[in-house]
């Protein structure tokens, strides 16, 4: 009973013990959960040396009715970015820092960038060195970065960077360095952020100060007539790295001695005459004596690496701003060597025409087309008296505006004859890139490449006969002209006095008609000298080259198309031929 009695007693003493408690709800502490940052900073920010940020209330709290929503501050790095207890934060040096807003012990974070306040170039100006315009010789350089003056000193980007208005005078590279490449004038600019400043660089030469000749020309020197003196790079140039080493030569008296534009000194009659060097107007000079000599008979006269036995010499020269001279007689092997008889030289198709030749055997070319020389020296051994013993001469004369025929093909509207069907047959050059092309020297005239085609109504060829060029690519081609076949009659050869039609095509099937009737000049066969035998009742035995046939511009046309009919053509033969075909374009 007692044991009962207590816990009651207990139990009420408890209920009334909660009673007498006067604490409410209203007092009881709610603690933050978590914090959120505004989007205004959730991404971080960024900010210029010395800007501020206020982000006292940038945070979002919950539980929204938390006890304390106090709000404390830190940065990582407070020599970066500082914040103060009221929450601003102030960009202090460029980098990086993190801040930390704290509430009721939740954390949040967001990075802020500090960078540099930039100031801008106002101006740039070069010092009086550049200013007032620089020299300098070819081939030398010039450091000009950081030469520059930047205004004001403490702008953000003072980085400079150069350029050239002519490159092919003076070069710039990215570090500043000028260099002189040719003669002429250029303006270097420095630009720093935007800002610029110029001046002007003028290239000179580097003139020859002075010429000296080797002893054994400084002393004098004595040839008999006849006789050939090579000096030609025999004077030394100071300073070694002058920009012009071109040497001219001249002789005080031709009529003794004469030297060619090679430098060949060519003793021609007993006397004394002085020779000169010049190089970039300065000069040396030596005294060349010519003394007599002793007649000698010629023996022998032949062409160096001439063709078909040495027998015949042949070159190709390209006619330069309407002139072009040729040495000839440099290319005469006379034996013996101590011969001075001299020789003759007789211009035989079309006299006068296409080459001139003086006595010393220097060509000097008028137009284009080709030209022959009989080279004639007299009393030689073994021969009657009056005889003479010849040479003789095809020289080549080309256009230096025709267009390179390398790569290029042939078709035509028949079998291609005359050179085993070659599609390149007349595109080959007849005469070789070189003076005398050894590497044909046994191919005689009537092999050399040569295009052929049956003419109008003679073998099946139908009435209308035609080929192509192909010029691999489009090209704009404003003349062409013809080297025939060499022919001794005009009677046995059948050669293309004209085309009916010219056309272009880029597809070689839709075609564009060009030119119409179109007649072949100096198709003319005089009776002249022919050199194999002398005789004045036979035309020579030669190719003869047209002069160039202008037509329409032909802009963009990769296939010109030549058309020819009957009428087209000249002589007897059932095979017209070409010995080569030229296009150029002379703007």
């Amino acid at each position: 009973m007692m044991k009962k009695i207590s816990i009651f007693l207990f139990a009420a003493a408890a209920l009334l013990g909660a009673g007498c408690d006067d604490s409410s709800d209203t007092d009881k502490v709610i603690p933050v959960s978590a914090i959120a940052l505004d989007t205004s900073l959730s991404g971080g920010i960024s900010l210029v040396v010395g800007q501020t940020a206020d982000i006292a209330g940038k945070v979002t709290v919950r539980p929204e009715n938390a006890t304390d929503k106090t709000e404390t501050y830190e940065s990582s790095d407070p020599e970066t970015v500082s914040v103060d207890d009221a929450g601003v934060v102030k960009a202090v040096k460029p980098g990086l820092a993190m801040v930390t807003i704290s509430v009721g012990g939740k954390h949040s974070h967001f990075e802020v960038e500090v960078r540099e306040q930039r100031i801008s170039v106002e101006s740039v100006t070069l010092p009086a060195e550049l200013a007032d315009g620089v020299t300098l010789k070819l081939g030398a350089t010039l450091d000009i970065a950081g030469k520059a003056t930047i205004t004001p000193s403490n702008a953000t980007d003072k980085t400079e960077s150069y350029n050239s208005s002519n490159p092919m005078i003076a070069s710039v590279t990215e570090e500043g360095i000028v260099s002189a490449i040719a003669v002429g004038e250029a303006t270097i600019t420095i630009s720093v952020d935007g800002q610029s400043a110029q001046f002007t660089l003028t290239v000179e030469k580097i003139a020859v100060e002075s010429v000296t000749l080797p002893e054994e020309l400084a002393k004098g020197v004595t040839l008999n007539k006849g006789e050939t003196l090579d000096i030609a790079g025999k004077a030394t140039v100071k300073p070694e790295n002058a920009s012009d080493r071109t040497e001219s030569y001249d002789s005080s008296d031709k009529a003794v001695a004469t030297v060619s534009a090679e430098g060949l000194v060519t003793a021609l009659a007993v006397g004394t005459t002085t020779i000169s060097v010049t190089i970039d107007g300065v000069s040396a000079s030596f005294e060349l004596t010519v003394a007599e000599e002793a007649q000698v008979d010629i023996e022998t006269i032949t062409i160096t690496d001439g063709r078909w036995n040495n027998s015949l010499g042949t070159a190709s020269v390209e006619l330069k701003n309407g002139t072009a001279t040729y040495d000839l007689y440099s290319r005469l092997v006379i034996t013996p060597k101590n011969q001075n008889e001299g020789v003759a030289y007789q211009i035989v198709n079309k006299d006068g025409e296409f080459i001139d030749i003086d006595e010393n055997g220097l060509i000097t070319c008028k137009k284009v087309g080709t030209a022959t020389v009989v080279v004639t020296a007299k009393n030689h051994k073994n021969l009657a008296e009056g005889n003479t013993k010849k040479v003789i001469f095809t020289l080549n004369i080309t256009d230096s505006n025709d267009l390179d025929r390398t790569g290029w093909s042939m078709s035509a509207s028949g079998a291609i004859k005359g050179t085993d069907g070659s599609a390149t047959a007349a595109l080959d050059e007849v005469f070789g890139t070189s003076s005398f092309p050894t590497a044909s020297a046994s191919i005689p005239a009537s092999d050399a490449t040569i295009f052929g085609l049956d003419r109008p109504g003679k073998n099946g060829a139908g009435d209308t006969i035609w080929f192509v060029v192909d010029m691999q690519q489009p090209r704009s081609v404003n003349y062409f002209r013809i080297m025939h076949q060499g022919v001794r009659n005009a009677d046995r050869g059948c050669r293309w006095n004209g085309f009916t039609l010219i056309e272009g095509s880029n597809d070689n099937s839709e075609w564009t008609p060009i030119a119409e009737n179109v007649k072949l000049p100096d198709m003319s066969y005089e009776k002249q000298l022919d050199p194999n035998d002398g005789s004045t009742t036979r035309n020579i035995d030669d190719y003869r080259t047209t002069s160039n046939v202008k037509f329409p511009s032909t802009v963009n046309y990769r296939y010109l198309r030549f058309v020819g009919k009957a009428a087209n053509f000249t002589g007897n033969n059932g095979t017209c031929q070409i010995a080569e075909l030229y296009l150029g374009l002379d703007e």
